[in-house]
């Protein structure tokens, strides 16, 4: 089935719009026409009426006509009021005096109730072969009181042809109006639509090379120039995003270089040399711990990658944050004292959220293990867990390298590992700080930082308290 543009689907719909308003108009419009001229004919033929019992008069028992007949205008409306003209005996029905046109209509000039209701006044059509007459009927009384019935007659063949005369012209003008509106919409809608053909045609201009070309917007502030603008702005999310994976290729390519190259060196020089039982042993301890890196860094890879499509389900649970506090820092206390760092935790509130406990306490650890990696030994890492403003707010504090302005906007993105030399003992791939975002995104928490090189850092976690029930 062909599909129709839309450009002709505008086309139509005003099309169809136009015809069914023109119909409706033209119907209003014959209808009120109608009443009116029915109405004029009406109040025409009254006046006729009442301007003939005033020349009527009776003599000798019998009604006649007394008019000048040397005055022309008394004439012409004599001759006019008299076309269709009768006088009857109200008792009897014999007419007393008649046209001959209105004798050429016979019995089809009464109306059914012209003798059954003789004292009210009455205005009726007959349908002759001379067309449509619209007869008024009064009663004419004497001095003697004798009773007549006049009738009078006025044709109705000039309303009939002017109502005619329009119906005709409503069917010539309505097809022609909408030939011409068919070609008008058309027009205007290629003229509205002009502009999005231009947008079509700019954006596939676009590529995956070229993310920086932006649609151009005309500055009229119409429909178009906010579709213009919110193309804009997903090209810009679409630059960005690409941009970010362009970055994840190479940072992974760097990554797994390291470890791979590690392994190629080890195993060349084990099979160029001839070497004693312990040192292949000590040799395949080394490569088991750069593949343990590797595992890790797949694991996390993989993690992260699962989170981000959205395949982790999440529980919704109390959880006790000054406790999951104390736990975790319990558990990593003693890494801290191994490489020489005091760590301490302080929690003068008992916050409760709801969320998944085992993210929640991975979203810590990440943070502590970033901490102690970037502390030099004598250092301090604090864990402050409090409320405020109505919502729990988790602190880790530490007395390390600290992060460079320009670095701090990039310390959430995956592989971003600032400068080489601020620890030497880091050995991360730039993951967890990553995985900690998205872990606070979906307990619809905020994750920020705050630091200054060679002061320290603070990471700032502040979660919705769980409403009471």
């Amino acid at each position: 089935m062909t599909r129709l543009t839309l450009r002709t689907t505008l086309t139509l719909i005003y099309t169809c719009i136009l015809a069914l308003l023109l119909v409706t108009l033209g119907v209003v419009y014959y209808e009120v026409l109608a009443r009116h001229l029915d109405a004029d004919a009406t109040d025409d033929l009254q006046k006729m009426t009442g301007g003939l019992r005033g020349y009527i008069h009776v003599e000798a028992g019998s009604p006649v006509l007394a008019y000048d007949r040397n005055d022309p205008q008394e004439v012409a409306f004599i001759g006019e009021a008299t076309r269709y003209f009768r006088i009857s005996d109200a008792n009897t029905g014999e007419p007393l005096e008649q046209s001959p046109a209105f004798a050429a209509l016979g019995g089809g000039a009464e109306a059914p109730n012209v003798w059954t209701d003789r004292a009210r006044a009455l205005v009726y059509d007959v349908h002759s072969a001379q067309g449509r007459i619209r007869i008024s009927r009064s009663m004419l009384t004497s001095n003697r009181g004798d009773a007549y019935l006049l009738q009078v007659g006025l044709p109705l063949d000039p309303i009939d042809g002017d109502l005619a005369r329009f119906v005709r012209l409503l069917l010539w003008s309505l097809p022609v109006g909408l030939v011409a509106a068919v070609v008008t919409g058309r027009l205007m809608a290629g003229r509205a639509l002009a502009p999005l053909a231009r947008l079509a045609a700019a954006t596939r201009t676009i590529s995956v090379a070229d993310l920086r070309r932006r649609l151009p917007v005309r500055g009229v502030n119409d429909e178009l120039d906010e579709v213009a603008d919110a193309f804009n702005e997903t090209l810009a999310r679409l630059e960005q995003a690409v941009g970010e994976m362009r970055q994840f290729s190479a940072a992974l390519a760097h990554e797994l270089r390291t470890p791979l190259a590690a392994l190629r060196g080890e195993t060349e020089l084990a099979l160029l040399h001839d070497r004693s039982l312990d040192d292949y042993r000590r040799g395949l301890a080394s490569q088991l711990e750069e593949l343990d890196k590797l595992a890790r860094l797949i694991n996390q890879l993989l993690t992260l990658a699962r989170a981000e499509a959205g395949q982790i389900p999440l529980s919704r649970d109390p959880v006790d944050l000054a406790a999951l506090g104390a736990a975790v820092v319990e558990q990593l206390e003693p890494v801290a004292q191994a490489v020489g760092l005091e760590m301490r935790f302080d929690a003068p509130d008992a916050p409760v959220v709801t969320g998944d406990q085992a993210w929640l306490q991975r979203l810590l650890l990440n943070m502590l293990d970033n901490a102690i990696k970037f502390t030099p030994a004598g250092g301090r890492i604090a864990v402050h867990v409090s409320r405020e403003n109505g919502t729990a707010r988790l602190d880790v504090s530490d007395t390390g390298v600290g992060i460079a302005p320009g670095a701090l906007p990039h310390v959430f993105e995956r592989f971003y590992r600032g400068e080489p030399d601020r620890s030497p003992h880091a050995d991360g791939a730039g993951l967890g700080l990553a995985l900690s975002k998205w872990i606070a995104d979906r307990h619809g928490a905020t994750l920020d930082v705050v630091s200054r090189p060679g002061e320290g850092s603070t990471f700032t976690v502040r979660l919705p308290l769980r409403s009471r029930v």
